[in-house]
Order: structure tokens, then sequence, then C-alpha cells
């Protein structure tokens, strides 16, 4: 293994990852099912496993033994240690740091959607109404 027992936070995040990819194109290709015309069952049972594997390999080789791969993950690792993260204790309590910036989320959020909405009306009304009907359709 590539520098043990550094970044193993990251490393482990990036295998589960690399295990859910593979077992969704494994479940992907099994539901597909593109032997099973010619009645082959046992063609897609291999190509899933074979599938499930490879995807399985290709993580583990990157996450553990390829060096490039490694220490990004490993630099990665070290950096998300040094990020001050925003107080969430106690839960549901206004004050909070955390919750004061979903607040702000939440509002900047409704606003551009109603911003959007307002403009897409009038854009459809422009257009229906025939506003640009001297710009488009110029003859």
């Amino acid at each position: 293994m590539y520098k043990a027992g550094q970044g193993m936070l990251s490393r482990t995040g990036t295998m589960v990852v690399g295990a859910l990819i593979a077992c969704y194109a494994a479940l992907s290709w099994n539901r597909w099912r593109p032997f099973a015309g010619y009645g082959i069952d046992r063609a897609d049972f291999i190509v899933t496993v074979l599938m499930l594997m490879g995807i399985c390999g290709v993580f583990a080789w990157l996450v553990f033994r390829s060096p490039s791969a490694s220490d990004y993950l490993i630099d990665m690792d070290d950096e998300l240690r040094k990020v001050v993260w925003p107080s969430v204790l106690p839960l549901f309590d206004s004050k909070t740091e955390a919750w004061g910036s979903t607040y702000v989320v939440i509002v900047c959020a409704i606003f551009f959607t109603i911003f959007i909405w307002v403009a897409d009306i009038l854009l459809q009304l422009a257009i229906t109404q025939g506003l640009f009907q001297s710009f488009l359709f110029a003859e």
C-alpha cells in the first residue's frame, strides 16, 4: 500500500463511492440483460460479476496503489482537517452558524425562484403577444 495509514478517511470514502458505482453499473447491466434474447442467461451473470470486480479493482488500485491518486487523497484529507467547520450544536438553535447560513440559502433560493418564474411569464407573454415578431421573422 502506498503511504499506508495516511489519508484513510478520504481513501475509505473513495472506495465506498467506487463500490457503489460498481454495484450500480452491475445492477444496470443485469436489468438490461442484452443476452437474454439469445437464451444465454449465464453470460449476463458473468458480465455482471466481471463488471463489479473490474470497477472495484480499478478504484482499489487508484486508492491504494497509484501514487498520484493516493497523494491527492492524502492531501485532500490534510486540507479538510484544517477547515473550520460551522457550529451546529445545539440543534435547531437559530444562533448557531449553520442555521444562520441555512436561512440565507433558503431566502436566496426563494428569491431567485420567484425572479426566474416572473421572467419566464414575461417572456412567454412577449412571445405569444407577438412583441418579437419584427425581430425574429423580419422579411
